[in-house]
């Protein structure tokens, strides 16, 4: 009798419910923390590649454009519109005045270096 119940009250839609809940909970802590730890590696990249030209805490120029904020002024000193897509595109090829990327960073490494930026 105290199985059934117990077996009863584990199907009903509030048990359910509370255990999608958790595994949900779970999964996004995980995403958070596999979140901070690729900004962690994307500051290092930048400081490594970046840091010389471009400045994190404003918008004034260094070399390079300061990039605080990009992702919210949503397009680059030339216009075109600020996405993950374009910004890889720029991190790889270059601009300007600026070399490419894409000989001497791996993809992850573009994607961590982009989620970095987004937080600036």
């Amino acid at each position: 009798m105290l199985l059934a119940a117990l077996i009863a009250i584990m199907l009903s839609p509030t048990a359910a419910s509370a255990q999608a809940s958790q595994n949900s909970s779970i999964r996004k802590s995980a995403a958070s923390a596999s979140e901070a730890q690729q900004n962690v590696s994307g500051k290092d990249l930048f400081q490594q590649h970046c840091a010389s030209c471009h400045f994190t805490e404003t918008t004034a120029q260094k070399i390079g454009p300061g990039l605080q904020g990009l992702y919210p002024r949503l397009s680059f000193s030339d216009g075109k519109k600020v996405t993950d897509a374009s910004l890889t595109k720029w991190i790889e090829a270059g601009g300007k005045n600026m070399p490419g990327f894409k000989e001497t960073m791996k993809p992850e490494q573009v994607r961590a270096l982009i989620s970095y930026i987004k937080t600036l």
